[in-house]
Parts: C-alpha cells; structure tokens; sequence
C-alpha cells in the first residue's frame, strides 16, 4: 500500500463551507459558488495532500439509526436527502443549493474520484467506516470542519479543516483540549452537542470534562463504565461527579449517538461501498467536465491546471 495518504472526503461538510465562501455568478445568472469553490478546493487539497486516492463521501438523509436512538437528535437540521444519487432529484434542499449539488455530482464524475453514497446515514458514519476499516492501516487524510471525526486520529490519521484551514492531528487535540482524540467521543458524550441536539451534563463543557477527569487526557482508552466507577468514587468532591451519576442514562445514550466506527451503516451499505470501492478505475474526462461547466454557464475554470493537480493518484487514465 502506498505511503501516500487517501483523501476521505465529508463532503456534504465540504460543500456547505465553500456554498457562502466563494460567490460565483454563472453565465445563466445564478449562483455557482458552492460547485466551484468545492473543485478549487479540491484542487488545493491535492497539491498539499498529494494523496494516491481520493474517496468523497455523501450523506443520505442522516442516520435513521441515531434518531431512533433519540427523537430529538438534529431535530433542527435533519440533512439533505440525496436519494438519487447522481440525478436532477435532491428534496429537503432551497432551489439553489439543490443545483449546485447535482451539477457538482455530475461534474465528479468526470474526475478521478471515488464517489460514495449510503441512504439513511450520515458523512461521519460513512467517512469513519472508511477510516476504521477499508483504509484502517493506511496513511489518511480526512477532510471535514466536523469536530466529531476528532475521535477518528491517530498516528495515520489527521484532519484538514476546512474552518480553520489548516490540519489537525491527535496531538493538536490534545493540546487544545487535554484530551486524547481516542477518548473525545467519551468526552462528547459528557458535554453533549448543542449543535446537533444532544443534551449534556449540567457545568460540564471539554475544559472542565478534562479537568475533573483527567484520564481522558492519557494513552489509556478510558470507558463509559470508568467514567461512572471514577465519579463514584470521587462523588463528595464536586457536584460534576453527582450529576454524572445521576443522568448515567443520557450519558450512555449519547456515546451511543456520538461514537463513530462505522457500525452505524447497515451491511447492505457497507458491501455496496466495499463493492464500489473495489471496481472503482480512475479516470479524467477532460471533456466530459468541460461539458458539464458550459452547461452551467462556467467558462472562466481552468481545466488543464485543475487535472494537473490529480496527477498523484495511483492507476489514473486520461480520456
């Protein structure tokens, strides 16, 4: 296996970060600046990265799993339901990011990457079975603004940020949070996630989780179980320990919704992804993305110096 990393891309995450950051007019009067600004991205990542594959991964509709698990998770922003994939019928989505993303999806499939789709399940899950278990002994770049794929790093794998821009690596979270990326999903589950509805304990946020334990903060894979046996024991010290035990429920609950290693995919879609991913050939189709950026009224992208940049992919053919 090549020492070269795989680029694993969330890429609804991606596209949402570069819809607002790169206005773009097309030719036809409405905006383009998320397709465009996500290939130029995509272009920069592959000059920095340099990565011998690239695998993008879409969500369909968030995890069905998890909203089981808990009625209110995202409740306020239930994702994108892409259920045909590759074609002109994106529901749940305004009228114009809707065509951005099909005009994306199509124009990818002229590029030399590995498209990945699994309904009713999120960009983490999919991007953490990738990381997990396809590519679990390879050399990884994940790229995503998600803290959640934190708990994903290791000494093969690092983040690029696209809200910060620049990389992260187990060793950045750990000085920023004092806790081990293999311990954040642990973490996340005291603090909750405001963001995606999922409440967590009364006081604690990551600066206090670290203080009161600081075992998250080692080389020790610390359990939910610990979490409750070293609050039992340190209960008449800190109200923290009190209230930890006493939603012991909710704590066990949202590690279940927060922890990412990929057994959220069902196994239809994980032996759909393993089969794309196994018959998958790189290719460029130089006019096949022409064609496609005409149709959209795109004329000022430069082609040449966008397939340039793919050169680094391992078995890639021109055509």
């Amino acid at each position: 296996m090549s020492e070269r990393p795989v680029l694993l891309i969330d890429s609804l995450n991606a596209f949402c970060r570069t819809y607002a950051a790169f206005p773009t007019m097309s030719a036809h009067g409405y905006q383009m600046g998320g397709t465009i600004g996500y290939l130029k991205t995509l272009k920069r990542l592959m000059y920095e990265v340099m990565p011998s594959a690239i695998y993008i991964a879409w969500e369909g509709g968030g995890s069905a799993r998890r909203r089981k698990l808990f009625s209110e998770y995202k409740l306020n922003r239930r994702a994108q339901k892409l259920n045909r994939f590759y074609e002109d019928d994106i529901p749940d989505s305004d009228e114009n990011k809707q065509h951005q993303i099909v005009a994306l999806l199509n124009m990818l499939k002229n590029v030399p990457v590995c498209q990945l789709y699994a309904a009713d399940c999120e960009g983490d899950d999919l991007v953490a079975y990738l990381s997990c278990n396809t590519f679990k002994d390879a050399n990884k770049v994940i790229v995503s603004s998600d803290k959640d794929l934190y708990q994903l790093l290791d000494e093969r794998t690092k983040q690029y940020s696209l809200h910060r821009k620049t990389f992260v690596t187990s060793q950045t979270v750990l000085d920023e949070y004092r806790i081990a990326s293999h311990n954040f999903a642990v973490a996340k589950a005291l603090c909750g996630d405001r963001g995606d509805n999922v409440p967590g304990i009364k006081g604690l946020g990551f600066k206090r989780v670290a203080k009161h334990f600081p075992q998250l903060g080692t080389e020790e894979t610390i359990l939910i179980q610990d979490i409750f046996d070293y609050s039992h024991a340190h209960m008449s010290e800190s109200m923290i320990f009190k209230r930890v035990l006493e939603n012991e429920d909710a704590v066990k609950r949202n590690w279940k919704l927060v922890f990412l290693n990929g057994n959220m995919l069902p196994a239809s879609q994980k032996s759909r992804i393993d089969n794309t991913i196994s018959t998958f050939k790189p290719k460029a189709n130089k006019i096949g993305l022409m064609k496609q950026l005409m149709k959209e009224g795109i004329s000022d992208f430069n082609i040449e110096e966008f397939f340039f940049a793919f050169n680094c992919v391992d078995g890639l053919n021109y055509h």
